[in-house]
C-alpha cells in the first residue's frame, strides 16, 4: 500500500475558486442595475398615488431615490425629499399621517414597495445568475 501512488487533480477546483472570487465583482454592477430599476418602479408608483391632490400639486415630485454601492452591497433609499420646495413634508404627512390632526396614514410608499417586491427578487436573482455566468461558473 505504501508503494501505491495517490493523486488528486485539483486544477478544476482551482479554476472554480478563482471564478468564485470573481463573482462579486461581476455581479455587483448587475445587482446595482436591478436595484436602480426597481427603485424607479417604486418611485413612479408612489408618485402616481400622490397625483391629483389640488392642495399639494407638487407633492409627487418630492419622491426621489438614491442608490449607494458599498463593497459588497447595493442599497436604495426611496422617499420624500424635504426642503426642496416640492412639498416633501406634505408627502411624509400623507404617508405616515398625523394622529393629533386626525389624519390617517395613507401608506402609498409602503404599498409601492410591496407591489414591486417580486420584480426586485426576480431582478436580483437574474443579476446573480448573470454575474456567475460572467465569472465563468
Amino acid at each position: 500500500m505504501a508503494d501505491e501512488e495517490f493523486f488528486i487533480d485539483t486544477h478544476r477546483l482551482d479554476q472554480i475558486a478563482v471564478a468564485l472570487g470573481n463573482v462579486p465583482g461581476a455581479t455587483l454592477p448587475k445587482v446595482r442595475s436591478a436595484v436602480q430599476f426597481n427603485a424607479t418602479l417604486v418611485k413612479q408608483e408612489w408618485r402616481k398615488s400622490l397625483q391629483g391632490n389640488r392642495f399639494a400639486p407638487r407633492v409627487p415630485y418630492a419622491i426621489t431615490y438614491d442608490t449607494h454601492e458599498l463593497a459588497d452591497a447595493v442599497t436604495a433609499e426611496i422617499g420624500a425629499e424635504k426642503g426642496t420646495g416640492k412639498q416633501g413634508g406634505v408627502a411624509l404627512l400623507l404617508e405616515y399621517g398625523a394622529p393629533a390632526k386626525k389624519l390617517a396614514p395613507r401608506g402609498y410608499g409602503m404599498q409601492a414597495v410591496q407591489d414591486n417586491l417580486d420584480d426586485l427578487r426576480h431582478g436580483i436573482t437574474r443579476a446573480i445568475a448573470d454575474g456567475a455566468a460572467a465569472a465563468g461558473l
